[in-house]
């Protein structure tokens, strides 16, 4: 797999921008929690500070993005590589199940509706080509017809489905995991293969944290190791299909 592996100069510009984003975090919860009585809904922000960082760290290297959202209540940030072309997301690795990307780690399998697609699995179909270790054969034309009836009860034709399948040849999430004194310790890049339902690690990105420029001190952590928690990258579970996706495909305004 590491001929699907991105740039140093890449890989540093979004460790810089994942870790900006989440020291930027931390500083608004400092702020918030003196201002207000209470300020634990400001848990909730730690995605929204990373996308954005991470959007302005990576300019330099051309990558653009655009919002998109997962169910009603949580949006977050496409990134687009015009080499490749790629496109690659980034998620809280607390809640991300490699061995089944569909699921929300810890989510009780019963908790899932097997009819519909979570927007992960939908954004998978872009690596249908992508030759992962177990050489997966190809979707036939049986299967793709079967796949694309999935999109049926949210009136999705044909043409929308392909859309990021035709756009993209390569699809990444880029996840990070938070230790138990609240650092950001692990970064890794995965490619989900849509056939298994499996994330492949494409490199571990975690060498990239001690060449960044965006340095930590002791007393950053203060406010999450008072508080005694850290919420999840977004509500409930609605980016893992628990809720419609109807607006997953929707439009939305071009950001860069």
């Amino acid at each position: 797999m590491q001929k699907y592996r991105m740039s140093r100069g890449i890989n540093q510009a979004i460790i810089n921008g994942i870790l900006q984003g989440y020291k930027n975090y931390i500083e608004e919860r400092k702020a918030k929690r003196e201002e207000m009585h209470i300020s634990t809904a400001y848990s909730w922000v730690k995605g929204n500070h990373i996308d954005h960082q991470t959007a302005e760290e990576c300019k330099e290297f051309g990558i653009g993005f655009k919002k998109a959202k997962a169910g009603y209540a949580w949006g977050y940030l496409q990134f687009d590589i015009d080499t490749g072309p790629s496109m690659f997301i980034i998620k809280n690795g607390k809640y991300f199940d490699e061995e089944n990307f569909t699921r929300r780690k810890g989510m009780p399998r019963e908790n899932t509706d097997p009819e519909r697609e979570t927007y992960l699995k939908r954004l998978s179909h872009i690596n249908n080509n992508v030759a992962f270790p177990e050489e997966p054969s190809l979707f036939t034309t049986a299967q793709k017809k079967e796949y694309l009836t999935l999109f049926d009860d949210e009136q999705l034709e044909e043409p929308q489905a392909r859309e990021l399948e035709e756009k993209f040849n390569h699809f990444y999430i880029i996840t990070y995991e938070i230790d138990e004194a609240f650092a950001i310790s692990k970064i890794r890049m995965l490619m989900p293969n849509p056939q298994d339902n499996q994330a492949y690690e494409i490199e571990d990105l975690s060498e990239y944290i001690a060449t960044s420029t965006v340095i930590f001190e002791e007393d950053d952590y203060e406010i999450l190791i008072e508080d005694g928690f850290d919420a999840p990258q977004s509500p409930a579970a609605a980016d893992y299909g628990i809720v419609h996706q109807e607006e997953l495909f929707k439009d939305d305004e071009e950001e860069g």
